[in-house]
């Protein structure tokens, strides 16, 4: 039983971690990559600037699967779960999912 815990607790650690940097992807996409890219003529964008669509694309298709294997963990329903997947399309939106797992594993846990 204290290894289902323990699960648990690495499910929640690994989706805070993703929710953080798909949270800080998504601000960098909305506010730097996608004014830079509409501003820019003759398609003169920096690789480094076109690198951020690139990473957060990675790191959101990461950000699912560990948010699925959060919500199978604690038993989320499938309303709750596609909630936190589309919170990472949102620039803040994950932020806000990161703060209510943490109060919603907080009270899971307490029952238990």
């Amino acid at each position: 039983m204290n290894l289902l815990k323990a699960n648990r607790a690495g499910a929640l650690a690994r989706f805070r971690l993703m929710a953080n940097i798909a949270g800080v992807m998504s601000l960098l996409l909305w506010l730097v990559y996608l004014p830079i890219k509409l501003t820019a003529t003759n398609d003169n964008v920096p690789n480094l600037i076109r690198s951020i669509a690139v990473v957060h694309g990675f790191a959101y298709m990461v950000y699912v699967l560990v948010t699925f294997n959060y919500c199978f963990a604690v038993r989320k329903p499938l309303k709750t779960a596609v909630f936190y997947m589309l919170a990472g399309t949102f620039p803040v939106a994950s932020f806000v999912a990161d703060r209510r797992a943490v109060a919603e594993f907080a009270a899971f846990t307490a029952k238990q």
